[in-house]
């Protein structure tokens, strides 16, 4: 131990002949080295630096499936090591998991710094088995005076890299004890045993979700069936296929989508291929081919199934269903009547489409007014007309109401409980959708309740001693940051997760000047066809001015300004004075009547000239920078250019 110092110490003073080392293996030196030229004193010990919550958070989220496959091998690992601390890193060498064996380790531990979201690595904390193995992608142990800074020589530590599925390095598996220690001697064969462990674990669950990327990569339906024909995977566009006949694929007969199909028991049976199929079938509604049939075999041959691929060649008698459904009272709004061909309103209608064929729960995330609800019941149309459409607002029930509406109540229950009982709003929507509407609302002590029946599909009523089964898609809303209420304790973390598998953003109306005029034009439509009145025109002085607002209320005040202004005009054309005074604050309508850009004649804009005069102004608010002015009006750079050059703008 005492040469090792030595070593060290020449090292240091730059006394060292690196080829021979002696007694000091050449890994360590060469680790000694990089530190030494890190501009590190073995003398001096500096803290390496620490992960913010926030980045820790990310970290963990990134290496989740690392996470789950590790954390039973380390809970193995804590049972068996008493005297030992247990650690993962990423590949950076970020602490995710740090286990403390008992007080005095912990104590120890503290010295260090050596916690979860601290970041270990040559260039932080010099030589150390963990640093090493992830440096070489080979097992290593340090022990005493063999680690660079002088205050780890009390510690041995081992340390074993773990591969994702194309052998780079995804972490390291480490065990950390005392020089001293037993179990130091033995550390190093566990430590290896277990880190292959997990990354076989680690390199399946990427498999899986590399092969699920993968099915969701093609716009035709992929279906994999197991040897007895079940189906055990299908990609979003084979249930957007099969939606009218079965709400989940999994777990039903190849044979109640496809009808009888020898053809996919022979490759199965014979492991062989079938590429140009051609099979056509002809369903109720639509036309398919079985287009290919590719065994699923393993590198000995055994085989576990097959994945068919189906293309849809025809659309028969059948419409879209967004088309088709009646509207019901539940369910007044499709797709269709979704209103918007700004970027980002056209990528949460397309988003909405595609998420309507999953039964994954999906939350609309946007400010008041953006029309949340419609993109709820569109979704359901698509994805479950024939079941219920329930809605709750969760910040319209007081408190000690939203338990008892939400899951219902037997007879006697509690004071003023009607005598039969009531079902609950999770019961009525069994087989349908429910949407939650504020759910950032939902009382912190319900949540839980709520997470429950989510994972366990039953749910018992106040009162009940029984369960109840259900099944409903659940699509949630809210106007609130869900993820900085997480943080301030005020909404569960579990329960966020839950709900935001599938997200949709809905923008702002003052993120879509594009679609402001296109939307008033259909409530002037809609509102007068309903009042039974003539359809004012709009002028172009009064479309200036809804383009020129903030709309905090979003469309929803949008309509509400139609609305008031269809009623208050008396002369056929809609003035900016027949608006609410908050969008004309501020107006001067002498200068906006003698404005060049604007006819002071009744007969409105066409679009084009809309949209010239709305680039104008963006680029005259921005200063001509084009990427706010893109921001401000919703379209990307490249569109904001050719529209310039096509309106001959920015000549000077």
């Amino acid at each position: 131990m005492e040469r090792i110092r030595e070593h060290k110490a020449a090292l240091v003073n730059q006394r060292l002949d690196i080829q021979n080392p002696d007694i000091i293996r050449p890994d360590v030196i060469n680790s000694w080295l990089r530190s030494y030229n890190n501009g590190m004193d073995p003398y001096f010990y500096i803290y390496g630096p620490v992960l913010d919550k926030y980045a820790f958070q990310e970290r963990q989220h990134r290496k989740d499936l690392l996470l789950k496959a590790a954390d039973p091998y380390i809970c193995q690992m804590e049972a068996m090591l008493t005297d030992a601390i247990i650690l993962l890193s990423d590949e950076e060498g970020a602490m995710l998991r740090v286990i403390e064996g008992n007080d005095s380790l912990r104590r120890q531990n503290e010295r260090f710094n050596l916690v979860p979201g601290s970041v270990w690595n040559e260039s932080t904390v010099g030589t150390c088995a963990h640093c090493i193995s992830l440096v070489q992608g080979t097992p290593m142990q340090i022990c005493g005076p063999e680690h660079y800074f002088e205050k780890y020589e009390e510690i041995s530590c081992s340390s074993a890299p773990i591969l994702d599925v194309n052998y780079n390095l995804a972490g390291s598996l480490s065990v950390v004890t005392s020089s001293f220690s037993k179990q130091s001697a033995q550390s190093l064969g566990l430590v290896v045993s277990m880190a292959w462990a997990i990354q076989n674990q680690f390199q399946l669950a990427l498999e899986n979700e590399l092969f699920y990327l993968t099915l969701q990569a093609t716009d035709d339906a992929l279906i994999v069936v197991n040897k007895n024909g079940i189906i055990t995977k299908a990609n979003l566009a084979a249930q957007q296929m099969f939606y009218h006949m079965t709400q989940s694929l999994i777990g039903n007969r190849i044979e109640m989508l496809l009808g009888e199909q020898p053809l996919i028991r022979s490759v199965i049976e014979s492991g062989r291929a079938v590429n140009d199929a051609g099979i056509i079938i002809d369903q109720l509604h639509q036309k398919l081919q079985i287009r290919s049939v590719q065994p699923l075999n393993d590198h000995a041959g055994n085989n576990f199934g097959c994945i068919i691929t189906v293309k849809k060649i025809d659309r028969l008698s059948r419409p879209k269903i967004v088309e088709s459904t009646p509207k019901t009272p539940e369910t007044r709004f499709g797709f269709e009547d979704i209103k918007g061909n700004s970027p980002g309103m056209q990528k949460a209608i397309e988003l909405a489409r595609r998420f309507a064929g999953s039964d994954a729960n999906i939350l609309l995330q946007g400010e008041s007014g953006t029309g949340k609800e419609m993109f709820a019941q569109a979704i359901h149309r698509y994805s479950r007309p024939e079941g219920p459409f329930i809605a709750v607002n969760c910040a319209a029930i007081p408190e000690n109401l939203i338990e008892s509406e939400l899951f219902g109540y037997e007879g006697g229950a509690f004071t003023g409980a009607e005598r039969r009982g009531r079902v609950g709003k999770l019961e009525l929507a069994n087989g349908g959708t429910l949407f939650l509407d504020e759910i950032a609302d939902m009382p912190l002590q319900l949540q839980p309740v709520l997470l429950r029946v989510l994972e366990e599909r039953k749910l018992m009523r106040l009162g009940g001693t029984r369960y109840i089964p259900v099944n409903f898609r659940l699509i949630t809303a809210t106007n609130q940051n869900l993820h900085e209420l997480v943080e301030r304790g005020l909404f569960r973390s579990d329960l966020y997760y839950r709900l935001k598998v599938l997200r949709i953003d809905i923008p702002p109306l003052r993120e879509r000047a594009a679609d402001i005029v296109e939307l008033a034009q259909f409530f002037i439509g809609s509102i007068a066809d309903k009042q039974g009145i003539p359809r004012p025109k709009l002028s172009d002085q009064a479309a200036l001015c809804l383009l020129n607002y903030h709309w905090p209320g979003n469309v929803r005040e949008l309509e509400n300004a139609i609305q008031y202004a269809i009623n208050v005009c008396s002369s056929g054309v809609i003035q900016p004075q027949d608006l609410p005074e908050e969008i004309t604050f501020g107006v001067d309508f002498a200068a906006l009547a003698k404005n060049d850009a604007v006819s002071d004649t009744a007969s409105n804009l066409s679009l084009k000239e809309i949209e010239r005069i709305m680039i104008a102004r963006a680029l005259e608010q921005t200063n001509n920078n084009i990427s706010e002015a893109a921001s401000l009006l919703g379209m990307s750079r490249s569109t904001l250019y050719r529209k310039i050059k096509e309106y001959d703008l920015l000549k000077n």
